[in-house]
């Protein structure tokens, strides 16, 4: 006797289809990223009431070449309360560029006039008080100086101190660097005298000593910075730039230069957040690229070799009297 094998109903498949496409449009964002996998470069939606930073060295802006249509349509894409930015060289150009949002910035740039700041969104976001500029930071003036803000989350939201920095770049500047950190630790345990909340962001040039690696540096920095009661914010990625690499040729290596660091209130909110770097980083997920003149990678040729980096928080209720 022939045993019939029993056929699956011809809706089956379909429905299967539909069940993956919705699965998909509701968490696939979050499973390719999980998984490492190149997306589009997109920020990824902020839920309610989480407070989101980001940071981006917007070389030399506004740089020969660059893309200030483009980059109009980036920075209110990160969809952040406030936005970190380095080496900038025109404050009147960069708030045009993010009309009804306000710009707070360095007066001194070091040798390269490299000024520093942070664009915050006021409907969101209030300044208490006036900005502090860090001039100690700056060793004498050759590198930027560091820049802070007291910042407060409109309708009943936490304070909080940004301090934003650009560190001496390359590996023959460690031992400059060194010295920075020194200042840096000072800095914060100052302004954490009025309030113990502090987020420090930009760009940490952490490419390790001349007869190194980051990996040394990075280590080095979380026990400095960890001693004045900071925590940096993991980027699971590994990168937040590219460059052009040792063979200089059309393929472009990343790197990991920019990062973020909490601590007092927010403290807690470390293990469940991280540092996303976006556009290029993302749709490479961190691995070698090739951009040539007849192939570029827009992103990296047009706005900045740095990508922002963002980082979400759920800070919840002011704690201060």
């Amino acid at each position: 006797m022939t045993r019939r094998r029993r056929r699956r109903p011809r809706w089956l498949g379909a429905a299967l289809v539909i069940v993956l496409v919705l699965a998909w449009s509701l968490a696939g964002e979050s499973i390719r990223r999980w998984l490492a996998l190149p997306g589009d470069g997109g920020a990824p939606s902020k839920l309610a009431g989480r407070l989101r930073v980001a940071t981006w060295n917007l070389r030399n802006f506004p740089d020969e070449g660059q893309d200030l249509t483009l980059l109009a349509a980036r920075l209110p894409e990160l969809a952040a309360d406030v936005i970190a930015v380095q080496e900038i060289h025109d404050a009147a150009r960069l708030k045009q560029l993010m009309p009804g949002w306000e710009l707070v910035l360095s007066t001194a740039g070091g040798r390269g006039g490299q000024k520093l700041g942070f664009l915050y969104d006021p409907s969101r976001i209030e300044l208490v008080g006036a900005p502090r500029e860090h001039e100690r930071l700056a060793m004498g003036g050759p590198v930027r100086p560091g820049l802070s803000g007291y910042l407060r989350v409109r309708g009943g939201g936490p304070d909080f101190h940004v301090l934003v920095v650009h560190l001496k770049a390359r590996d023959e500047g460690y031992a400059l660097r060194r010295s920075q950190w020194e200042v840096l630790a000072e800095i914060v345990q100052e302004i954490a005298q009025d309030d113990g909340d502090v987020i420090v962001l930009g760009d940490f040039n952490a490419t390790g000593p001349t007869r190194g690696g980051p990996d040394a540096e990075l280590k080095a920095l979380d026990a400095r910075l960890g001693a004045v009661g900071l925590q940096r914010v993991v980027n699971r990625s590994g990168c937040s730039v590219y460059w052009d690499g040792a063979r200089r040729d059309a393929w472009h290596e990343p790197s990991l230069l920019d990062l973020v660091w909490v601590a007092g209130l927010l403290e807690a909110e470390v293990a469940k957040a991280h540092a996303e770097p976006l556009l290029h980083c993302a749709r490479h997920a961190c691995r070698p690229f090739r951009s040539t003149p007849t192939y570029p990678e827009r992103d990296y040729t047009d706005l900045s070799d740095h990508c922002p980096v963002i980082v979400d928080l759920e800070p919840g209720p002011d704690d201060d009297p």
